[in-house]
């Protein structure tokens, strides 16, 4: 699917070029739009970007996460370009810190991130830390099993293929 390829190929080039916050920001808003891919409901909200991270994203992760610490990271940085979202302050979701660069043992970069939490007012029992090189492994991974989902059942194809003619990526420039 044009859209799913596309979607890969920017977060490739983002990362590839050391701009990991801008290819933190193209997966969850890719996240977004595989999840209103799949929807039944043409309006589709927060139950749906999150059935879709348990279906595709979390499985074989492994990380504390759970689908609405997703979606509320989702919310604060696309909103506000913090990882602090509403449903975090209200308690229902902790906050997810992705450290960038190369991937580190999980434990060393758990531990700085921990020795900066007090400044910030946060208690590491309220945060899931993230590396962003695994995070962008897992969106990878994601995708295709979304892919292969697509693939392997004719309602999804034929609902996916619907909703795909409707995105503006398909209009060609020129």
């Amino acid at each position: 699917m044009r859209t799913i390829e596309a979607d890969l190929h920017a977060v490739a080039v983002l990362t590839y070029n050391g701009c990991d916050i801008h290819a933190l920001s193209l997966m969850y808003s890719s996240i977004d739009k595989m999840a209103w891919l799949s929807s039944a409901s043409i309006d589709h909200g927060r139950k749906e970007f999150m059935a879709w991270v348990d279906d595709y994203f979390l499985p074989g992760f492994a990380s504390p996460l759970a689908a609405v610490d997703i979606y509320a990271a989702r919310c604060g940085f696309l909103h506000a370009g913090t990882a602090e979202s509403k449903l975090y302050r209200d308690s229902k979701a902790k906050q997810i810190i992705n450290p960038t660069g190369p991937r580190r043992p999980q434990a060393e970069v758990e531990a700085e991130v921990h020795l900066t939490l007090p400044k910030l007012g946060l208690a590491p029992s309220n945060v899931v830390v993230v590396q962003c090189i695994d995070f962008t492994e897992q969106w990878i991974e994601a995708m295709r099993r979304f892919t292969d989902a697509i693939e392997a059942d004719t309602n999804l194809q034929a609902l996916t293929k619907q909703r795909a003619e409707l995105q503006l990526s398909i209009f060609p420039a020129g």
